[in-house]
């Protein structure tokens, strides 16, 4: 018997899908996965059967689901992290929040993801969006990192090792999501609704090996190191740093999956304050367990 399929688009490599491939927890099933270059692209890939699951941020699910036009039935599955860290860096040479002020930011787009919990954060330091600073588009987190080296933005928000890397290289962090949005919902894997519900068992086989590579992952010792190095991009001596940050019950890896309702309400929060698109009736946007 031949094994079940499952593709998956994310942005940044995933420590929890990577661990799973490498104990062949995924028993029964090929999973095959791909970076996707921005949101537009991954949901446009998700909708035209492309891929079966997406690991993508929360938001996204809520833009494409209660938009006017063409609502997208999509549901969370899973919720995967509080945001692994996710902070603004700037670029060499800023320094603090206020150096922004009528720079460029770079965002993946300005109507959707992490881009509300940017404008959330500068708000806090009396910033006002597109008044106070530009905004640059330039895709997922890994492209907004390589931009930022490369001085085509001022700041952006980065998280994982992204964020690792960048403080090692010696740019200043200008400040954490979670000290300004609090709880907070990283980032989730989510299908279709057609989907999961002709593929309800295989979804649920993902969603087990998911589960025990999360749970290898917060208890792991030092063998994951050389892993958790490859994936985070990061050297080895840098690893401990980001295992504080996977097991960080505000921040790190969600242990049990559950989507907290008010996780995810500070979320949509900030659709309804920055965002275009409404939110109606949150119900069955998290698919029930």
């Amino acid at each position: 018997m031949m094994d079940a399929t499952v593709r998956l688009g994310y942005f940044s490599r995933s420590s929890v899908l990577e661990l799973a491939w490498a104990r062949n927890l995924f028993t029964g099933l090929t999973v095959e996965a791909e970076a996707v270059t921005s949101s537009p692209a991954q949901f446009r890939s998700l909708a035209a059967g492309a891929y079966d699951l997406v690991l993508t941020s929360p938001d996204n699910v809520a833009a494409y689901r209660f938009r006017a036009e063409d609502p997208m039935d999509v549901r969370i599955i899973r919720a995967v992290d509080g945001g692994l860290g996710l902070s603004l860096l700037g670029a060499p040479g800023v320094r603090c929040v206020e150096d922004l002020r009528g720079r460029a930011l770079g965002v993946d787009v300005p109507d959707s993801g992490f881009a509300f919990a940017l404008y959330e954060l500068l708000a806090s330091h009396g910033m006002r969006c597109c008044v106070d600073y530009e905004l640059v588009i330039l895709g997922s987190t890994p492209r907004r990192a390589v931009a930022l080296r490369e001085g085509r933005c001022d700041a952006t928000l980065l998280t994982g090792g992204f964020t690792v890397a960048a403080e090692r290289a010696g740019l200043v962090n200008l400040g954490r999501v979670s000290e300004v949005v609090r709880p907070y919902l990283g980032s989730v894997l989510a299908a279709t609704g057609p989907w999961l519900e002709n593929y309800q068992t295989i979804a649920q086989r993902f969603c087990a090996a998911w589960q025990q590579a999360v749970d290898i992952l917060l208890v792991a010792g030092d063998e994951v190191n050389p892993l958790l190095a490859d994936v985070f991009n990061l050297p080895v001596s840098e690893v401990p740093v980001m295992r504080k940050i996977l097991v960080d019950p505000v921040e790190g890896l969600v242990a049990d999956g559950v989507v907290r309702a008010d996780a995810l309400a500070s979320v949509l929060r900030l659709r309804e304050r920055y965002g275009s698109t409404p939110v109606g009736s949150t119900g069955g946007i998290v698919e029930s367990r």
